[in-house]
């Protein structure tokens, strides 16, 4: 690999990394979900330092795939991942909405029921 693309890819990755733990840091991502992120970005900037290594001999000899098919499998099992991780967390996030909803409508059901009965009778004018 060209080192002008490592270094970018490099610097990429400790981008990602630093974005990572800024959102965190601001509590605009929750932990659970930025081991995710922080595994890509340290396996991103590992492959970076050594690409000839790890993706033309280790996975080679791994899988039988060489170089651009290991790293088109890589992503995309890596995309697969993810879209599994996020489609896991948006079922629990749909119970709990439902969960809410239903509970919300029954203490909107006792509220309406105690106003009734605290509200004094409407007078009927002459």
């Amino acid at each position: 690999m060209l080192i002008k693309i490592q270094i970018v890819i490099g610097t990429l990755s400790v981008l990602l990394l630093f974005i990572t733990f800024e959102l965190i840091r601001k509590e605009r991502l929750r932990e659970e979900y930025s081991i995710l992120w922080i595994f890509t970005g340290m396996a991103i900037f590992i492959v970076s330092l050594w690409p000839e290594f790890l993706l033309s001999q280790f996975f080679a000899r791994i899988t039988g795939l060489y170089y651009l098919s290991a790293v088109v499998l890589i992503v995309f099992l890596f995309l697969l991942l993810i879209v599994l991780h996020f489609s896991v967390v948006i079922s629990d996030m749909k119970q709990m909405n439902r969960n809410l909803a239903q509970r919300q409508a029954l203490l909107q059901l006792e509220l309406d029921s105690l106003q009734k009965q605290l509200s004094p009778p409407a007078r009927e004018s002459p």
